[in-house]
Order: structure tokens, then C-alpha cells, then sequence
């Protein structure tokens, strides 16, 4: 603990000073005579602020484009073309620019009529020539390779096929020839082969005339042409009947030799 010699008194300075103020006083109002009033601790007043007019801020200006100055280009003048009259030659004629119509040629008085065209006597179709003649039958030795008959309510007649011996290649142009042994129907029907070594020979249409017929068939040509068979048939008008025959197939091979 602390001693009681260290503990040292504070008297508050202040009511010094308050003495003396009083004292002082009465001798100043005795000097002055005048009377002290109490003046009154002023008080601030608040100052209203200012009222602000709000103005209308002006529009914003567009802004105007700074016209650019496009130079003016001035006209090039135009040349004056300069014509030189050539002279036409004098040796070419200049066409006419309009061609005159033709005369049409006056009417006859009495016209004539047209020349009638030639009614064709009728002919066997096998017996009408042909425009452009075909070759005749290559040389050789013919033998019937083969027949079969064969019914047909419409036609009469013949076909089949010629070809070489060794090989089997088709003989073209080789001539086929039908005879009957009645007057009506002797013939000769002729056909020929053609680049394949086909034939086929119309003989007539089915009738009634035609029932008991024989017909015979050869090889024909020019020299050196020999047909080794002559195969031959009896042709039958009832198309219905079992083994009547009105078409017959046959068919050659030419031999090498």
C-alpha cells in the first residue's frame, strides 16, 4: 500500500477563478451605470434551402451528315462519226428488195383425169418374182434328212430346214421345189433357204379339192446341184382325222462330197 505521505490533495483550480468574476462584478456595473442584461444564448435558425425548377433537358440533336463534295464529272463530248459513201461496185447487181409471185398457169378447160393404176393379174404367190434375184443353189448332193406331217385347219404346204453335212452350218439359197400329181395342183412350188437355211413353201388353202393329193419334193439348181431323195405325201382335207396331214416338215443335209 501506498504511504499516507505520498498522497497528495487535488483541489479543483476553477473556483479561483469564479471568485474573483464575482468580485469583479458590482464594480463594473458601478463604472458603467448601465444595466447588465442577460443576453440570451442565441439560437441558429435553419435556413431554408433553395427551390430548384427542374428544366427540361433539351432533345438530343440528331445528328446531320457533313455532306461530301462528289466532284462533277465533266460530259466527254461524243465524236462525230465521219461517213465515207463508198461507191456500190457497178458488176454486182443489187437483188430486187421484193420478189414478184409466180403466174399461177391458167385452168384447163378440160382436165384430165388421172391415168388408173394397172390392177395386178392375180398369181401365185410363189410364182412372183422377186426384186433382187437370189443366188441358185450351191452345188452339192442333197439327201432328205428328215420328215414329220403335221395337221392345219388353214394351209397347205411345205417348210423345214438345209444345212451342211459336217458341222451342221446352214446352206442358204438353196431351191426347194413341190410338184402334185394332179393337174390342179401340179405346180411347181418353188422356195428357197434363206441365210439360216430356212424355207417355207405355201401351197394352197384347205378345201375340199385337195383331199387324196400326192405331192413330191426335190433339191433343184444349176449344175453340179443333185437331190439324192425325192420324199413325197398324200395330203388329207379332214384336219380333225388322226394322221391326216395338210403341212409336212422336211428337212435336207448337203453331203461333203
Amino acid at each position: 500500500m501506498a504511504n499516507d505521505q505520498d498522497i497528495v490533495e487535488f483541489r479543483p483550480v476553477g473556483r479561483r477563478w469564479w471568485g474573483v468574476v464575482l468580485l469583479l462584478l458590482p464594480t463594473l456595473a458601478c463604472l458603467t451605470n448601465t444595466p447588465v442584461a442577460q443576453v440570451a444564448t442565441p439560437h441558429f435558425t435553419r435556413t431554408p434551402l433553395p427551390t430548384f425548377t427542374v428544366t427540361p433537358l433539351p432533345p438530343t440533336a440528331t445528328p446531320v451528315p457533313t455532306p461530301t463534295n462528289t466532284p462533277i464529272y465533266t460530259d466527254t463530248p461524243i465524236p462525230t462519226p465521219t461517213f465515207t459513201n463508198t461507191p456500190a461496185p457497178t458488176d454486182t447487181p443489187i437483188p430486187p428488195t421484193h420478189t414478184p409471185a409466180p403466174t399461177a398457169a391458167p385452168p384447163t378447160a378440160t382436165p384430165v383425169p388421172p391415168t388408173p393404176t394397172p390392177v395386178p393379174a392375180p398369181q401365185s404367190p410363189l410364182a412372183t418374182p422377186t426384186a433382187t434375184p437370189l443366188p441358185d443353189t450351191p452345188p452339192g448332193r442333197y439327201e432328205e434328212e428328215g420328215m414329220e406331217g403335221e395337221q392345219n385347219c388353214a394351209h397347205v404346204g411345205v417348210y423345214g430346214h438345209v444345212f451342211q453335212r459336217s458341222g451342221g452350218a446352214p446352206v442358204p439359197y438353196v431351191t426347194i421345189q413341190i410338184k402334185g400329181d394332179e393337174d390342179q395342183f401340179k405346180g411347181p412350188y418353188i422356195g428357197k433357204t434363206n441365210e439360216n437355211g430356212d424355207y417355207t413353201i405355201l401351197i394352197a388353202e384347205l378345201n375340199g379339192d385337195l383331199n387324196g393329193v400326192e405331192f413330191e419334193a426335190e433339191v433343184i439348181g444349176g449344175a453340179g446341184v443333185e437331190s439324192l431323195d425325192t420324199p413325197d405325201w398324200e395330203v388329207s382335207d379332214d384336219c380333225k382325222k388322226d394322221g391326216a396331214i395338210q403341212v409336212m416338215r422336211i428337212d435336207w443335209k448337203r453331203k461333203d462330197s
